[in-house]
């Protein structure tokens, strides 16, 4: 499938097939563009195949278009920042419920690969990666049906380098993965280990460890007090404890529990624990 029209560079050309050797892929599976809408949209949109297709990552230096969960806009631009989506056809789950956690579990899969390159890492449920308390990356996960399989899209936008004309935009605190040019590696070699990642989230190929204990390694809400928003506006208080091994976020409301699913809330830090207590 061709996703985008958008200035590619041609099968084999150096950033496609250095991204292809560090994500374990052919390079007729890695396609990079100069600028582009939204690398997750191009994928999401892809003609299907008669068949079930194999991975696919598609990489801009540029996104004019791109967008977070709930419909937020993420910034990119330039050397500062990667933006690279991933594609996946798997046969349908019945029911659907093995995508519940795909989400969460890409998010770990990337801290996991990102924390021996940098330090300060943590995950704000379900997938925001955070560096030292502040945003540096923000994970997309869509799905589209088709017949008896399914495409899962995951596309990741991170600031690689401190560039304040972008900062400046964001609304909330957001910092870099790297605080220097000379701490970033090659970041063609750096997309392929990504997409790599990303690749093992949405695509089933598991670690034998508990996803809720990976969490752990990087939960940056661990027994915080906090509120849950629905639709922007506060719903439920209480203290984050963790997650259930589908990826559900568990908040502790007194002597209950009780399961947020990804995708349907937002969490902000409460200043202490008495304001979280349920009335």
């Amino acid at each position: 499938m061709d996703p985008s029209a958008d200035s590619p560079q041609p099968p084999g050309g150096v950033p496609a097939r250095a991204l292809a050797i560090a994500a374990g892929l052919p390079p007729s599976r890695v396609q990079v563009v100069d600028s582009i809408g939204s690398t997750n949209l191009a994928l999401m949109r892809a003609d299907w195949g008669p068949a079930l297709d194999g991975p696919r990552v598609l990489l801009a230096r540029q996104q004019t278009e791109g967008r977070g969960r709930r419909g937020r806009v993420w910034l990119s631009g330039g050397d500062e920042s990667l933006t690279l989506s991933v594609c996946l056809e798997l046969p349908l789950p019945e029911g659907g419920a093995q995508l519940t956690g795909l989400s969460v579990r890409a998010g770990v899969e990337v801290a996991e690969c990102l924390a021996g390159l940098t330090g300060g890492l943590a995950l704000k449920w379900p997938n925001d990666l955070q560096r030292h308390g502040r945003k540096v990356a923000g994970l997309l996960c869509e799905s589209r049906l088709q017949a008896d399989r399914v495409r899962v899209v995951a596309g990741l936008g991170i600031n690689l380098l401190p560039a304040g004309h972008l900062l400046d935009q964001i609304g909330q605190p957001a910092g870099a993965l790297f605080d220097t040019p000379a701490d970033l590696p090659d970041r063609w070699r750096l997309a392929g280990l990504i997409a790599a990642a990303l690749l093992r989230g949405v695509g089933g190929d598991h670690k034998q460890a508990p996803l809720p204990d990976r969490w752990a390694a990087f939960d940056a809400l661990a027994g915080a007090p906090v509120v849950v928003l629905a639709e922007g506006a506060p719903a439920l208080a209480g203290i984050a404890d963790g997650i259930e091994p589908d990826g559900a976020l568990r908040l502790r409301m007194g002597d209950t529990v009780q399961r947020i699913s990804v995708g349907e809330v937002s969490l902000r830090r409460q200043p202490d624990a008495a304001a979280a207590a349920p009335p």
